[in-house]
């Protein structure tokens, strides 16, 4: 089977790379410099990143791959712009309810969109409780979900800017009153049928994968610079073996979690549904674990300097723990992959 990329896919990684790393963190105190987000934000709309899920707008059906790599290379460049959440988790919502006007308004940097989860960070806020808008960097409203017969659908509330909570310093967590009461930012569309909300969970779950399949490769290539350059008894601390064994464990639990990426982000699409949501599942809970292991792993590599606050080690631990969390973490998924194979075996 062929796994590689495609052309067309190769150039859009090597396009998003390129502005990522012009938009990339590098020092701690970048996260705070947040006055231009609307400005910033603008070249990610311009590239066309919250337009992908609509076919009507990308003028492709499946895009799949060409989200997670874009998630991977602002992940791997620790871009503190809010992609996942208002750049690919809320325009596949708006784009499963139908909610064409309000997603042509997001696509086009008009209306600034966060979604709403539960106080756990595991699942969508459901309408009346309390929660936490994640990703919430520029976002004027939160979307939560309201249960209906024929599906869920999508509710907006506004958001207060002035608070903000949450462990990852690259990203803004708003909290979201249960009182809070709804806003009209215009057609939110109709109910969102169960095959197609499983979907946009599998796309969430992949799109939170793929960005600790770039924290980790970010940190990889850090800590590998870093040993390479720092010397100790007149030699590169990198020549050290017990140094390399760090390093090719790291790159060998990343490239399992990247392989598991590919295959979710082309599932999302081209799977049947039950199918994305295993394969999904599967690369969050093994991007999970991959993620908390090899960030600890390199920050051993950096040695005393990864706890200072002039090191983008802690900002990397930090958003691979809150990453690991939303929509639940290895223990969640490994429980549920084990429930449906179960399940699946008994009506065999």
């Amino acid at each position: 089977m062929d796994v590689a990329l495609s052309d067309e896919q190769e150039l859009w990684r090597s396009t998003v790379a390129r502005l990522a790393d012009e938009l990339a963190m590098h020092a701690p105190d970048d996260a705070s410099a947040d006055a231009d987000v609307a400005g910033r934000w603008a070249r990610v709309v311009a590239l066309g990143l919250p337009a992908l899920r609509s076919p009507a707008m990308s003028g492709l059906d499946e895009t799949g791959v060409e989200v997670a790599l874009a998630a991977e290379e602002f992940g791997r460049a620790l871009v503190p712009l809010p992609l996942v959440g208002p750049g690919i988790v809320v325009p596949d919502l708006l784009a499963a309810a139908g909610a064409d006007t309000v997603l042509e308004r997001v696509a086009a940097g008009e209306l600034h969109l966060a979604p709403v989860l539960d106080a756990g960070l595991r699942s969508f806020a459901r309408r009346g409780d309390a929660g936490v808008a994640w990703d919430a960097a520029g976002a004027t409203h939160g979307l939560v979900i309201e249960a209906r017969d024929t599906g869920r659908a999508l509710v907006a509330v506004p958001l207060d800017p002035g608070r903000r909570a949450g462990l990852d310093i690259t990203r803004r967590h708003v909290p979201v009153d249960a009182s809070t009461a709804p806003a009209d930012i215009g057609d939110l569309g109709g109910p969102i049928s169960p095959a197609r909300w499983h979907r946009a969970e599998a796309l969430a779950l992949t799109a939170l994968a793929a960005d600790l399949v770039g924290i980790m490769a970010g940190a990889l290539d850090d800590a590998v610079a870093h040993v390479c350059e720092r010397r100790q008894f007149g030699v590169p601390v990198g020549s050290f073996q017990a140094v390399q064994h760090l390093a090719a464990d790291c790159l060998v639990q990343l490239e399992g979690a990247r392989s598991c990426v590919w295959h979710a982000a082309w599932a999302v699409d081209a799977a049947d549904v039950d199918d994305a949501v295993l394969a999904a599942r599967t690369a969050k809970a093994y991007a999970s674990r991959a993620g908390r292991e090899v960030v600890e792993a390199t920050i051993q590599m950096f040695g005393g300097v990864a706890i200072t606050w002039e090191y983008l080690a802690h900002v990397r631990i930090r958003r691979a723990l809150v990453d690991r969390q939303v929509f639940g973490d290895e223990t969640v998924h490994y429980a549920a992959i084990a429930e449906s194979r179960l399940a699946a075996a008994v009506r065999a």
